[in-house]
């Protein structure tokens, strides 16, 4: 016995130098544990609040929220502050289960959670303070960022605004191709209404403070867990700054707040942090039902449809920053190299046939490699184009010159990664105003000389401005379409949704059998229940406080709305998380 004994530890030993766990923790969906187990949970939480290991879990996050908010080692931080807290729970109580809240099963109506009642996490905060008086968290008082109740105060009063549902988080997943996409979309996006829907001490920097925190950190790990596991031979080592305004980063960087880890000692959690997550259903459900999406719209539009949350397009990885400078500020024309001089402006005053029409067909096309190449043709084509020398003097040809080199500027940047946000959003901050005028200009001199439109620089030009600038235009899509931000949902996925017409009884009833639910009689339910809510806005000082920019927020919340209201259109789809509603409100009628 004594030499099995020796043999195992030096087993030990070795899977612990080599980085590998032969035996790695399951963290289970809160509501799938036994009432037993959770009791187990809210004691050790009760445990680290007065030995004090709460409190410091909540000074270090206090301590580097400017660091690890707003920047590419958000996710790689929270993994690591989790571990952290589930070291403090096991030394509190060995062998205790650290557990998560798939809150997008709650995102139809959140209040309805049996999270939110007192057999689970306790509810809204009472009196003038907001202080939570039910549940095992009754009274406690904190000391981290001073002494004061554990509070929350829900943002819809005594409700809580939708969160994002199951189909949003796994269009995401399966879109996002680097590692710094996903994490500015969850933090930009779904990550925020959590926090602002429960509020009070969440709302803030010692938002540890409440064992909220921790539920939906962990569903936020394990967003980033599933992800890695859709590609796991290179995710477990993906790292980028993708999307982030940051310099170069490396998984040799260190984690904030804890000198010895490195983020790649994070990228991994089944081998060095040795733990694995327990699926709830969401993500299972919300595939099926995507499944037969792309089946009927398949059927619909022939074989060359896009596949719903299948590969990513050429852009996938094209995303704004989660932090976007402000370099551009001023209004006026863009300080590209002015590559055209007076005299090569009037070199030649033909076009190639169809040009001017063809810029404009490019401009408004869906930004892709193909299209950006495109795009960057026809201004080549445009910058080898003169005026006319009797109507155009010097000065007129130069300005042309410096608006076809902005043009290209602009076109062949915002194909690019990590630029697309940067510069549609100073195209439309600042550059739109001046291009209208330049448009405007341009059609005012025409009539005052009577010149005749051809194919000339101006056409171009102003084909070119309409179809940046026109209601489907290239900047358009990257603001609005954030399939080209943050690529989160494949270009065109709304109109294909729209398309589908209906989903199938059968399809329905695999959702509610995959969550393991009783079947609801859809019929007797009132049509504004079966619908996918919209998510609420968070406000600027969110953004703000958390190094966030609200412009690229905004997009994320836009595209999400377009997204709901494409799967609403759908007769007879129910999204996973509606299903977990209606199961709960109708299930046993």
């Amino acid at each position: 016995m004594a030499k099995y004994r020796i043999i195992l530890s030096i087993m030990g030993i070795a899977a612990l130098v080599s980085g590998q766990c032969t035996n790695p923790v399951t963290r289970p969906e809160i509501r799938s544990m036994s009432p037993q187990d959770r009791a187990r949970f809210f004691s050790a939480l009760e445990k680290i609040r007065q030995n004090g290991e709460l409190d410091r879990l909540s000074k270090l996050h206090v301590d580097n929220a400017d660091t690890i908010h707003g920047h590419p080692v958000f996710l790689a931080f929270h993994r690591v502050f989790m571990n952290d807290f589930a070291s403090a729970l096991n030394r509190a109580d060995p062998g205790v289960s650290v557990p998560y809240w798939d809150w997008s099963l709650d995102a139809t109506n959140p209040i309805s959670s049996d999270l939110f009642t007192n057999n689970y996490m306790g509810g809204n905060g009472g009196g003038d303070k907001g202080c939570v008086q039910g549940g095992p968290f009754a009274n406690w008082q904190m000391n981290i960022d001073s002494p004061h109740c554990l509070t929350r105060k829900f943002n819809q009063g005594d409700s809580i605004a939708p969160f994002w549902p199951p189909e949003a988080l796994l269009s995401m997943q399966q879109t996002c191709s680097q590692y710094g996409a996903l994490s500015s979309g969850i933090e930009n996006g779904c990550h925020g209404a959590v926090h602002l829907g429960i509020s009070g001490d969440m709302s803030t920097m010692f938002a540890p403070n409440d064992p909220f925190f921790f539920l939906h950190h962990g569903m936020v790990d394990k967003l980033w867990y599933d992800w890695q596991l859709m590609n796991p031979d290179t995710r477990f080592q993906m790292y980028d700054n993708v999307n982030y305004n940051d310099p170069a980063v490396s998984a040799d960087d260190t984690i904030p707040g804890y000198p010895n880890m490195h983020v790649k000692d994070a990228l991994d959690p089944r081998n060095g942090l040795c733990y694995v997550y327990v699926k709830s259903g969401s993500s299972e459900a919300a595939k099926r039902l995507m499944q037969e999406v792309n089946r009927k719209s398949g059927q619909k539009n022939g074989p060359s449809s896009t596949p719903t949350g299948g590969a990513p397009t050429p852009m996938s990885s094209v995303g704004g920053p989660s932090n976007a400078p402000n370099s551009m500020a001023s209004d006026g024309p863009a300080s590209a190299p002015n590559s055209m001089t007076p005299n090569s402006a009037m070199a030649s005053n033909n076009a190639p046939p169809g040009i001017g029409a063809a810029a404009t067909e490019a401009g408004n096309g869906v930004p892709s490699a193909d299209s950006a190449a495109k795009l960057n043709e026809l201004t080549s084509q445009v910058s080898r184009l003169g005026g006319n020398g009797n109507d155009r003097a010097g000065a007129s040809a130069a300005l042309h010159g410096q608006q076809v080199d902005f043009l290209q500027s602009v076109l062949v940047n915002s194909m690019t990664p990590n630029h697309g946000l940067d510069m549609a959003s100073a195209f439309m901050n600042r550059h739109s105003r001046f291009l209208h005028r330049h448009a405007n200009a341009l059609m005012m001199r025409r009539e005052q000389q009577g010149e005749t439109p051809g194919m000339g620089l101006d056409d171009i030009l102003t084909g070119l401005t309409s179809g940046l600038l026109g209601k489907d235009g290239v900047v358009g899509h990257l603001l609005q379409g954030l399939g080209h931000v943050v690529e989160v949902l494949p270009q065109g996925l709304t109109e294909t949704l729209k398309a589908v017409g209906s989903i199938a009884e059968d399809v329905t009833d695999d959702v509610f059998n995959i969550l393991n639910l009783p079947k609801v009689d859809l019929s007797k339910v009132p049509e504004k229940e079966r619908q996918i809510p919209y998510v609420a806005m968070l406000p600027d000082w969110w953004y703000e406080h958390n190094n966030l920019n609200a412009t690229y927020a905004t997009q994320l919340h836009n595209q999400i709305h377009d997204m709901i209201d494409g799967y609403n259109s759908i007769q007879g789809y129910v999204s996973p998380a509606t299903a977990h509603y209606l199961a709960k409100k109708y299930g046993n009628q």
